[in-house]
Formats: C-alpha cells, sequence, structure tokens
C-alpha cells in the first residue's frame, strides 16, 4: 500500500495539498487530525533534544505514508516538515480509523504495510551501525536484492540512497569506487552488478 492507493481508497476524503519547502504539516504536541503521504516531494519527521539539536526520526518520499502513529495518538510525537515543494496527501484520521473497523481487507492491507515499515526500519537501524562504508553500502544493496538476483536498478538518486542509509554523498560516492575498483560492483548510473 501506498500513498496513492490510499488516496484512491479513500476518495473525496483525501485532500492533495501542494506546500512549499520549509512548510510545517504539523508540530509536536499538536492534536492529531491526519495521517500523511507524499504525491510528489520530500518530508521528515523531526525531534529535538533538550539541547535544541533536531533528529531527524523519518525521512518520507514520494509514495511513503508517515505519521501513522497519529491514529492511535491524541497529539503528534515530533514535528512534520516538507523539504521541497512537495504535493501531500492528508488523510483524516477519523476516517482511516472507520474503514479498519468496517473493513477487514483494508485492514489487513494496512497492517501488512505497517509490518514492512517495521521490518524496513529494523534493516536501516541495523544498517546504520555497521562502521564501514563499503560494507555498509554492500549490505543495504544486498537487502533490496530478491533471492538469487545479482542485478539491480536503484529507485531514487543516490543522494536519497545515501540519506537512507546514514550516509553523506560524498561518502557513498567514494565507497562505490573503491567497491567498483575492488571488484564488488560494477555499477552504470543506477545500475548495479553484484
Amino acid at each position: 500500500m501506498d500513498a496513492q492507493e490510499l488516496i484512491d481508497r479513500l476518495g473525496e476524503q483525501a485532500r492533495v495539498e501542494r506546500f512549499a519547502a520549509d512548510s510545517m504539516l504539523f508540530r509536536r504536541g499538536d492534536t492529531t487530525r491526519f495521517v500523511f503521504g507524499i504525491v510528489q516531494g520530500h518530508a521528515q519527521l523531526r525531534r529535538y533534544t533538550v539541547e535544541g539539536a533536531a533528529l531527524t526520526v523519518h525521512r518520507a518520499s514520494a509514495g511513503d505514508i508517515f505519521a501513522e502513529a497519529a491514529l492511535f495518538s491524541d497529539v503528534y510525537h515530533c514535528d512534520g516538515e516538507v523539504l521541497t515543494g512537495t504535493h501531500v496527501a492528508q488523510f483524516p484520521k477519523l476516517a482511516l480509523q472507520n474503514l479498519m473497523q468496517n473493513d477487514q481487507a483494508f485492514a489487513a492491507a494496512f497492517c501488512h504495510h505497517m509490518a514492512s515499515q517495521v521490518q524496513r526500519l529494523r534493516s536501516s537501524l541495523e544498517l546504520r551501525s555497521i562502521r564501514s562504508a563499503e560494507d555498509r553500502v554492500m549490505a543495504a544493496l544486498s537487502l533490496r536484492l530478491r533471492s538469487g538476483q545479482s542485478r539491480l536498478e536503484l529507485n531514487g538518486t543516490w543522494k536519497d540512497f545515501a540519506t537512507e542509509i546514514g550516509l553523506t554523498h560524498e561518502a557513498l560516492y567514494r565507497a562505490l569506487k573503491r567497491l567498483q575498483v575492488g571488484g564488488r560492483l560494477t555499477r552504470s548510473g543506477r545500475v548495479i552488478q553484484m
């Protein structure tokens, strides 16, 4: 399930709106009214430490559904911020709750989606614990391969991939170069052979 499928499912109850870069969708402590989806662009969920340092909790791209915790919380637990000019779908919390209660197939599909997100999050946390940039890149690419595959076409940009695995894009490009020189992979644009 992605944002577009949820838009289709909710119909007129879902509202898509364009937000300018650096717009706030909600702030920590605001009353929850919506779950969100990205149609085009990027957004992030942020929290701040006691010292004021910003921590990115989640980065959402086209197709992603985010702030799902709003379904079961009275207030948002972080800030939701648009990063670029972005088309954001707003899914009313009550409409989603009603749909889940009245449509078992939808509820199962939504739970499957959430379970997949938890699995990706756990993989992401594990990847970020790998200190070597080369090993982190290889592990991240390997996780995207299906059983028996050795060729992969990257969805999105290399910069997005770098952000996803917790590297700067410069560190990623250096790691890719070393991996190619070492014969661990070949790369042509966004196509990788391992």
